[in-house]
Order: structure tokens, then sequence, then C-alpha cells
């Protein structure tokens, strides 16, 4: 069977990157394991870390040179509880910055949406007018809040 993993380019800093979205899932109670390196040869240099996060394999890739992921490939982290939300965002927000709706970039340029698990079970079930005041709620958020959202879809 064939797999799928991202592959996220962390020039020079695999390695660093690896460390810290491991403890920042530690810390949020969530599943995160460094699952093996590639190196170019068995003393060579690092050329790559694999983690799993919430289960989700990730290649953090050390290439050379300054290529940068890009906001056109984000990373989605659904979440199960406002608590959850909560604690991923914060700890994947340190040395990063927000964007909106859910979106941050982190201290590695990677792009990550932090979504409560509710927002697409809302968006389900809503009428067209719970819907649009459960988006316009979203686009007016940096981190979302559950509690808020769910106000705004029962109006």
């Amino acid at each position: 069977m064939a797999t799928l993993a991202p592959c996220i380019w962390v020039p020079g800093q695999a390695e660093e990157a690896a460390g810290f979205y491991l403890a920042a899932f530690r810390a949020a109670g969530q599943p995160a394991e460094r699952r093996g390196e590639m190196r170019m040869g068995a003393e060579g240099a690092l050329i790559a870390v694999t983690v799993a996060l919430a289960g989700q394999e990730i290649i953090l890739f050390n290439p050379p040179g300054e290529e940068r992921p890009s906001n056109g490939i984000s990373l989605f982290l659904t979440c199960r509880t406002q608590a959850e939300v909560d604690a991923l965002w914060d700890r994947l927000l340190e040395g990063g910055s927000p964007i909106c709706c859910g979106w941050l970039k982190d201290r590695y340029g990677v792009a990550w949406q932090v979504v409560p698990g509710a927002v697409a079970e809302m968006l389900r079930s809503a009428d067209a007018a719970q819907a649009a005041r459960l988006m316009q709620a979203i686009q007016g958020m940096v981190k979302l809040d559950l509690p808020a959202l769910q106000r705004a879809c029962e109006g």
C-alpha cells in the first residue's frame, strides 16, 4: 500500500523544527513522536526528520538554500475542544505570527489552520442564515473561538 505524508522544507532547521513541533503537541496533550531521520550516509549530514503529530506523519526536509513554505499549503489541524484549540494555537504561534480565520504562520514559515472540529458539523447542519452568520464570525476572528462561533450560528 502506498503512503502519503507532507514534506515541509525547513532549510537548516529540520532538527530544531522537529523538537518544536513535538514539544508543542505534547504540551497540548496530543500524541507526538519522532519516527526517524535520513542522513547522507551513516554519519553524514541530516537530510530529513520524520515526526508523527496527532497521528499524521510529516517529513521535515533540511535542504540547502533559503526556500521556505508558503501559505499555498497549510496543515489543517482539527481540534475536539476549545482547550485543544487554545493549547495548540498558543504553542504553534510562539515565534510565529497570527493570520486570520484560524490561520497562523509558525516560526518556520509553515501555515497552520487550527479549527474546532465542531465548525464543520455546524456548517453541514446549518441553514443559509446560520451558515452566513457562522462564516461572518469566522472572518472576524484571528484564533477561532468555538463558544462564540456556536452563539453566532444560533443567532
